[in-house]
């Protein structure tokens, strides 16, 4: 068997050179996922989908609670299911179809991160679907749910965990079933990822404030355990404040906000904990903040309590609000651009089986208000 090729379409490979082969006729009964994951050695979500795919395509046939048969190649009359159905069609268009995953984030990066997969998959005539996700669990049940379609690769912005990620995913990736991962990607295991300089981007907001003369600087984030992203924007910007000789901000200084804010259901209103911060904290000059619309409640309350002097910065292009302190400058991660890569990456994954590789997006500062 070829070693390069994804393991999920070698066990594909073994069946179809059984079924070629006569050694399984049609209607007899093949052995069970769990039998060829232990034979290949792979996890039982990697040999279902093989067996999926083939299903999908005609080669196999299941009896609920009996098993999968071979199947006549003219196919049996047989009702699909919804997803069978899906598929089924895309097939018919000669499109392949990647899924994405990704949580509840700024509406205006998350956006623009989606356009630049949507663009560049359209171009290379494969179908999209994205699901959105609140916790590990939801990514869990995402993946499975992918995985029964089946898509023919999945990128995903992981969830929960400062350093490690969803088992599941981890399977996903030693199986070698086509991955990408966006914003962080494994340190110990060779995979597809696109990201942002995480500690380039607390350089250019610790130096830019510091060029403004700030002295007491404030954050205001997300729990650091929501996404693997929110957790590097903070230990990068406290990593600048030390290599700048000054001290890493105390907890007093750093507000966490719940990511409820991030639903669209949210009322726009200024959290009463982030006014009991502005209020605890008189003396702070400058608030950076993992992203816009954080930014967006900062600029709403220093209004609110005529801190019209506060130096706002923040990860990301924010949208501009009357009676709002704007920010002075944001930081541009590139989404659109991102997300461009990311679909360059899957697609060559599945069509060239392409050795993983990582991508690195330097971020940009752009100025909003200029220095006087």
């Amino acid at each position: 068997m070829n070693a390069k090729k994804p393991l999920y379409s070698q066990i594909q490979d073994y069946v179809m050179d059984r079924i070629g082969s006569g050694d399984w006729s049609p209607h007899s009964r093949i052995p069970p996922e769990r039998e060829l994951a232990e034979q290949f050695q792979v996890s039982r979500i990697t040999a279902k989908h093989a067996m999926l795919k083939l299903v999908n395509d005609g080669w196999l046939y299941r009896h609920r609670g009996k098993g999968t048969f071979v199947a006549d190649r003219a196919r049996e009359e047989r009702t699909p299911s919804a997803n069978e159905s899906a598929r089924s069609t895309f097939a018919q268009r000669g499109k392949k179809m990647i899924g994405f995953i990704i949580p509840w984030m700024e509406a205006y990066y998350s956006s623009q991160l989606i356009a630049g997969i949507e663009a560049s998959l359209n171009r290379l005539s494969y179908h999209f679907l994205f699901k959105r996700i609140a916790s590990r669990e939801e990514e869990s049940q995402a993946l499975q749910e992918l995985m029964d379609m089946p898509v023919d690769g999945i990128i995903i912005v992981a969830s929960q965990g400062e350093q490690h990620f969803n088992d599941d995913i981890v399977r996903l990736v030693l199986n070698k079933h086509p991955v990408v991962l966006v914003e962080r990607t494994m340190r110990d295991i060779r995979t597809n990822g696109v990201y942002c300089h995480t500690e380039e981007i607390g350089q250019l907001m610790v130096g830019y404030l510091g060029e403004l003369g700030a002295t007491n600087i404030g954050l205001v984030t997300y729990p650091r355990l929501y996404t693997i992203g929110i957790s590097d924007r903070v230990n990068g910007f406290q990593r600048a404040l030390v290599q700048r000789g000054m001290e890493p901000l105390s907890e007093q200084r750093i507000l966490s906000l719940p990511t409820s804010l991030l639903e669209p259901s949210a009322p726009r209103e200024i959290p009463a904990e982030l006014l009991d911060y502005l209020r605890r904290n008189e003396d702070i000059d400058a608030i950076a903040t993992v992203d816009a619309l954080l930014a967006q409640y900062v600029g709403m309350a220093c209004a609110k309590l005529n801190r019209r002097q506060m130096r706002i910065i923040c990860c990301d292009q924010p949208l501009l609000f009357p009676n709002c302190v704007p920010p002075v400058a944001y930081i541009d991660q590139s989404p659109f651009e991102m997300g461009t890569r990311a679909a360059q990456l899957i697609v060559e994954a599945i069509e060239q089986g392409s050795e993983p590789r990582k991508e690195a997006i330097a971020p940009r500062l752009v100025e909003l208000v200029p220095r006087g």
